[in-house]
């Protein structure tokens, strides 16, 4: 790449690793700043005969994408890592965890040799192991792994405009059984001959050859987290923390031995120094099942706020799928739905018994696409009445474990795709010819255009009414003088009889749905 155009890649680069391509233009043209922002219950006072809608990911046609085959990682081709595309060359990468085959460790555990590996693709879809010979494993001198024993949780972004691009945050085990109890390039602690347990931070020039910065960082977390540098320069973490299950959440079998696993976010300006306690972010309420859990957080930036993926345990099962959250402000989420946006297959397929999604949904062109490891395995064996000592559980008809286990990791990289401005919709209670409502609170629409995303069926109509700050429905502008829509539109302009352009007076929309999905909406002056 030459420097102009390396120059005017990185002005364009967002600096939580995601190229502008991914956050607004990208090469095949498709400008995602013309996607209108997503719903949320927020923007509106009053629900009539409507409900929330959660879009289901397309698997890839072409998964499993990259499956185990080599000696270090037909255990699993895990996640607990990076996609992106490099904002550098253009390439789409992969830092990723990947393991042999285990070995138990111990009552209903195992060994989980993880070592972080890196893949490369020029399409996002066919990726390949590049020869690297940076750790060599068994008689291969040659192999894609990056770092070994023992690592987790690989957050990488890349700023084109830093003397080493590439910054790497992850979780290392120096004492692991086999490691070697150093990180090259740290002083020991005091009195210590080895480096403890943590997070810590790396560089790159070239994503591949890692130097040590710092750590172990003080973040107070010890599992599942991934970090974002944002557009300013500062940091936020999502990372798992735990509390006393709730009544009822109870599992015997659990590894985490009766913990309720719950999601916080921390904040920081400088990526060493974080803000403390957490601030929980992500519980379970009273609409989900008593076994509900969560291990991840997954947040990408979109038009309207935030959309992110939530890697939901059901402990009761030891499954894990994705359910969506959407938030404004990156604080406060909200789920549209308690269903999984990408459920599991049957068990024995890939993703059958855990999804684990990669640190970030990725924006390309229209579409979103996250990349995951999908495994086979479950979380742990709930069935193992071998060992679960002299007395059993009974549930109607099967006896169940009574001890508690952790399962190795299974599984292979895959990819589920959606719509980019097409996550989750208002869509009518009853459907058929029956009409559902949703009013606005007062919005400061006078004088702008009224822009929607919808989906109408067969037999269908959307019609928008126009109300002044009292609620009273402006003349010329009631739902029967709103020219129906109908069809697909991604952003489409709403007209009434008095024209297309709202009255001074507009304070507050009321949408009518008739077999509608509406996904998004937005008051914009025409340009």
């Amino acid at each position: 790449m030459n420097k102009n155009l390396t120059l005017a890649v990185a002005v364009l680069c967002l600096i939580d690793g995601a190229c502008l391509r991914s956050e607004g233009v990208d090469s095949s043209g498709n400008d995602q700043a013309s996607m209108l922002p997503f719903l949320m219950p927020s923007d509106f006072t009053d629900l009539d005969l409507v409900a929330w809608r959660v879009e289901q990911g397309k698997p890839d046609d072409n998964n499993p994408l990259l499956e185990p085959e080599m000696p270090w990682d037909e255990g699993g081709v895990f996640s607990h890592g990076t996609v992106l595309r490099d904002p550098i060359d253009g390439l789409w990468k992969a830092w990723q965890i990947s393991t042999p085959i285990s070995k138990p460790n111990g009552p209903g555990t195992w060994r989980h040799d993880r070592r972080l590996s890196y893949l490369e693709s020029k399409d996002g879809v066919r990726w390949r192991r590049p020869r690297l010979s940076l750790i060599p494993y068994g008689e291969h001198k040659h192999t894609n792994l990056l770092m070994d024993l023992w690592c987790s949780y690989a957050s990488v972004n890349i700023d084109p405009q830093r003397a080493m691009p590439y910054e790497m945050f992850i979780f290392r085990y120096p004492g692991y059984p086999g490691a070697t109890g150093r990180i090259e390039g740290l002083t020991l602690p005091k009195g210590e001959d080895k480096h403890p347990y943590g997070l810590y931070r790396f560089r790159s020039k070239d994503g591949k050859n890692w130097k040590a910065i710092e750590g172990p960082i003080k973040l107070n977390t010890t599992d599942s987290c991934f970090l974002y540098r944002q557009a300013d320069g500062t940091y936020v973490a999502y990372h798992k923390t735990e509390l006393p299950a709730f009544p009822g959440g109870l599992t015997p079998y659990d590894i985490a031995d009766g913990g309720l696993r719950l999601i916080g976010r921390r904040t920081s300006t400088d990526g060493t120094t974080w803000s403390d306690p957490t601030r929980l972010v992500m519980t379970p309420d009273w609409r989900d099942p008593a076994d509900t859990q969560f291990m991840e957080l997954c947040p990408v930036k979109v038009p309207g706020g935030f959309a992110a993926t939530v890697t939901v345990y059901h402990n009761h099962t030891q499954r894990i799928d994705l359910q969506f959250a959407a938030s404004r402000d990156g604080i406060n989420w909200w789920r549209p739905d308690r269903r999984a946006a990408l459920p599991n297959s049957p068990l024995g397929e890939y993703g059958g018994g855990m999804i684990w999604p990669m640190s970030r949904p990725l924006l390309d062109g229209k579409q979103m696409h996250v990349y995951y490891s999908g495994n086979e395995s479950l979380h742990g064996d709930l069935f193992n009445t071998v060992n679960s000592g002299p007395r059993r559980l009974r549930a109607r008809g099967e006896v169940v474990s009574r001890q508690s286990s952790s399962l190795p990791n299974y599984g292979a990289l895959c990819r589920a795709t959606w719509t980019a401005d097409r996550l989750w919709a208002l869509a009518p209670v009853i459907g058929g010819p029956y009409v559902g409502t949703a009013t606005t609170g007062r919005i400061k629409i006078a004088g702008k255009q009224l822009f929607v995303n919808a989906v109408i069926r067969k037999n269908g109509e959307l019609r928008v009414a126009l109300l002044d700050s009292s609620g009273k429905v402006i003349e010329g502008y009631s739902k029967d003088d709103c020219q129906p829509i109908s069809g697909d539109h991604h952003a489409t302009v709403l007209t009434w009889k008095a024209g297309n352009t709202m009255p001074n007076e507009a304070s507050r929309v009321r949408f009518y749905l008739r077999r509608t999905f509406l996904y998004g909406f937005h008051a914009r002056k025409d340009h």
